[in-house]
């Protein structure tokens, strides 16, 4: 069988085929390109805003606990007195019982 003729301008269209596509997939590279730059930027705006909010909330909570020790000192103290003012009166209770007495000093 014999081989027939290629028409006229034939590789012409598949060469500005093979451009065309050559294009489009630049094109397409392109946008990817800028994507990831977009990406990029944000994802860094994203980590600093998250930085400073962690820092953030890690202040506050170090303000937090440094009140809430403050608050627990004060409450101790305060039980502790409560304690040791029963211990005194049972203390003295329990002498009044066998007949002796604290010496109180006089205001």
């Amino acid at each position: 069988m014999p081989r027939s003729k290629p028409r006229p301008g034939a590789n012409v269209d598949k060469y500005m085929l093979r451009t065309e596509e050559l294009r489009k997939n630049q094109e397409h590279v392109s946008n990817l390109v800028k994507q990831d730059c977009i990406t990029r930027w944000s994802e860094s705006g994203g980590k600093q805003i998250l930085e400073k909010k962690l820092a953030r909330d890690s202040k506050a909570a170090g303000e937090e606990l440094r009140h809430l020790n403050t608050e627990l000192k004060t409450r101790r103290r305060a039980k502790l007195k409560d304690f040791y003012l029963e211990q005194d009166v049972a203390y003295e209770k329990e002498l009044n019982e066998m007949g002796l007495a604290l010496v109180k000093a006089r205001v």
